[in-house]
């Protein structure tokens, strides 16, 4: 199984199920919720993009 990423600040994935969300810890103090979407075929699309704020 072949395992790719994708990143950007929105996401959507599209399929025919999805796994109870879980509570993941990131950097620092900031946690983050995981799911897993299965479907023959798993669709995901970036809905806005991740940009570097420049201060």
């Amino acid at each position: 199984m072949s395992s790719q990423k994708i990143e950007g600040e929105k996401i959507r994935c599209v399929g025919r199920r999805i796994s109870k969300p879980r509570l993941i810890h990131q950097t620092g103090k900031h946690r983050a919720i995981e799911i897993f979407v299965e479907g023959k075929p798993a669709k995901a699309e970036i809905v806005k993009a991740w940009r570097v704020l420049k201060r």
